[in-house]
């Protein structure tokens, strides 16, 4: 996967995310919420993802945070103790930049008070599960692709698994419509070798 950023610059965007949060919520009394829809909405947001060396390493976080609100922010200190609020934005950092998709996607799927709620028992674990936690509540656009690739299975092996013509899986897995007007022995088909359910595929 091709990134907009390098690895190298992660860590200051993970800790000017994590103070930006923090500030903003627990300095300036702005609701998480709030203040995840201005940045989402800010140029700030919109160059990190697209790898702007000003926004990835070129300010501060009180630098960042006073053009997202478009006023000066007077705290130019990064908080000692590491607050859930920090953490949330911590982690949000690495997910933008794990998962390549938009903070505003991110956020919609997984808003800042629910990511904040998180922090038990998410600090404790690697960033990688709380990705995984997130990616999990992104919509799922077809069923059998997402069974498919969870069970690591490329289409021609559940094509060889479950006798399912490969096309009919290409079909299936362009509009989901189409499966569920597919008979019923390739339905049971494809769920046993996917080890879910006709209902799971369909849902």
């Amino acid at each position: 996967m091709i990134r907009a950023y390098n690895e190298i610059y992660l860590s200051d965007v993970m800790h000017n995310l994590a103070a930006l949060f923090d500030i903003a919520i627990n300095a300036m009394d702005i609701e998480p919420d709030v203040i995840a829809q201005q940045f989402c909405s800010s140029k700030v947001a919109s160059g990190i993802e697209a790898g702007n060396p000003d926004y990835i390493s070129g300010k501060s976080a009180t630098e960042l945070l006073s053009e997202i609100l478009e006023r000066d922010v007077p705290y130019n200190t990064v908080p000692l103790d590491r607050s859930p609020e920090y953490w949330a934005g911590w982690v949000l950092a690495y997910s933008q930049w794990y998962l390549n998709k938009s903070f505003k996607e991110i956020l919609s799927a997984v808003p800042m008070s629910t990511l904040i709620a998180k922090y038990h028992p998410y600090h404790e674990a690697p960033e990688s599960k709380t990705v995984e936690w997130i990616e999990s509540k992104f919509p799922i656009k077809n069923k059998l692709t997402y069974f498919r690739e969870l069970r690591k299975l490329s289409k021609k092996q559940l094509s060889d698994l479950s006798g399912v013509n490969i096309r009919s899986i290409n079909y299936y897995e362009e509009d989901s419509s189409l499966l569920k007007k597919a008979q019923a022995e390739t339905l049971y088909a494809l769920a046993k070798t996917l080890d879910c359910t006709i209902e799971d595929l369909l849902g």
